[in-house]
């Protein structure tokens, strides 16, 4: 769909349906300007996926202009100071050893025990955040100098997810150009559509809530998954031959298995789901 008179276009606006958060230690080679646009894109082993996102917990990047603008005498002329405040907030929804690592940048124990000092960790680290919209557009950023100024813990709500928020604090680095991020924006990935092939069938990932992980191919840009006429809320595109999708809430019984991307809707799968 291409823009109306007024300039507008619809099927340009962007919708995350989701995406992956990554990190590394300072200094891990992150992908160059073509790397990066690469469709299905390998990191370098170091980068550690941060998990599930809690459902308002995505990227939220802020990139403030800092101090007043330097003025000229002659009137209407200035320029930015230079200065600026770079931040990424992103609200985790798990709380494992990895987490753990990353936001008190400690190890446990053999008893899983760390101590924390609320000050904080000089843990330098490298950020790569990919996000899918629903249009098949990716876009990824890369901040290569980060630092963890704010870890925040929701309260405690039975039955709801505890969430961690965290805030990251972003420098100018020279591997970008002594610029803060660098940024993606690549245009519909999917030429066909996707092709389903299987999809694990142990008790766990038959329930409402549990994670069935699917195969085929053509999964790079997926912008849905559905079991029979539900689409799952969440899901994670592995690789462009492996999704992970939640299963949503439903009855027992037959529950085909499809994965959408722009080029189209896969075959139906035979799957059967419990109660």
């Amino acid at each position: 769909m291409s823009a109306d008179a007024a300039g507008n276009n619809v099927a340009a606006a962007f919708v995350p349906v989701t995406g992956s958060f990554g990190y590394a230690p300072s200094g891990t080679t992150f992908p160059t300007a073509s790397g990066g646009a690469a469709v299905p894109l390998t990191l370098d082993p170091a980068f550690k996926k941060a998990g599930l996102l809690t459902e308002d917990g995505g990227f939220d990047w802020d990139l403030e202009a800092d101090g007043d603008p330097l003025t000229f005498w002659q009137d209407g002329y200035s320029i930015p100071s230079g200065l600026a405040k770079a931040t990424v907030v992103v609200k985790l929804a798990q709380y494992d050893e990895t987490i753990r690592s990353l936001i008190w940048g400690k190890t446990a124990d053999a008893n899983g025990y760390i101590t924390i000092d609320a000050s904080g960790t000089a843990n330098r680290y490298v950020l790569f955040t990919e996000e899918i919209a629903k249009n098949g557009v990716i876009r990824r950023r890369v901040a290569a100098d980060a630092g963890i100024t704010t870890v925040k813990v929701d309260k405690n709500a039975r039955g709801e997810i505890n969430g961690t928020e965290v805030t990251f604090t972003v420098a100018r680095s020279s591997l970008l150009g002594n610029q803060h991020i660098g940024e993606w924006l690549i245009p519909t990935a999917a030429s066909a559509a996707p092709v389903v092939s299987g999809a694990s069938s142990t008790p766990a990932a038959q329930v409402a809530g549990g994670l069935v992980t699917i195969t085929g191919t053509n999964f790079t840009g997926a912008t849905g998954v559905k079991f029979g006429a539900v689409s799952s809320v969440l899901f994670f595109i592995d690789t462009d031959l492996q999704i992970r999708a939640v299963m949503p809430p439903g009855t027992a019984g037959s529950a085909p298995v499809t994965v959408i991307n722009s080029a189209g809707t896969s075959n139906a799968f035979a799957y059967t789901r419990g109660a």
